[in-house]
């Protein structure tokens, strides 16, 4: 399968012309896709951008490969203390799928169309703390949140 295929096809409907890519960063895309939607509006490589992911990875080999790395969440008798990627006693995390898509605009594209503005991107960052697959390391993470 081709990789941008789904963007490909969004943009063939909608006639929209400009970059179409897919970048892969797991369960980071969507994030990742806001991000680069804003470089290339602030750097005026385009007025509007189509910009969101889809994740539908639950699949027997997903599920046994993050069993395996202990990963996944194994308090599955109680969902509500089971995703706590922010607690001191998470565990791990619970597998899910899901889509979602932002338009993002500048700003004079949006008064051109009297849009209603939800929001302002100001600024994005990405990085990696090069610790390890699943496993955050706390005292890299923190300043990132901060």
């Amino acid at each position: 399968m081709i990789s941008n295929a789904a963007a490909a096809q969004i943009s063939i409907k909608w006639n929209a012309m400009g970059p179409t890519m897919s970048p892969v960063s797991a369960c980071a895309i969507g994030n990742t896709a806001i991000g680069e939607a804003f470089r290339l509006i602030r750097f005026g490589e385009a007025d509007a951008v189509f910009a969101g992911g889809a994740e539908a990875a639950i699949t027997e080999l997903s599920l046994a490969s993050f069993g395996n790395a202990t990963a996944l969440s194994t308090r599955n008798d109680n969902p509500d203390k089971a995703s706590r990627p922010f607690d001191v006693n998470r565990d791990g995390f619970v597998m899910s799928e899901g889509a979602g898509i932002l338009i993002l605009e500048s700003l004079s594209h949006a008064l051109r169309r009297d849009a209603k503005i939800y929001a302002e991107v100001i600024g994005y960052g990405a990085s990696s703390d090069a610790y390890h697959m699943v496993a955050t390391h706390q005292k890299e993470k923190e300043p990132t949140l901060q």
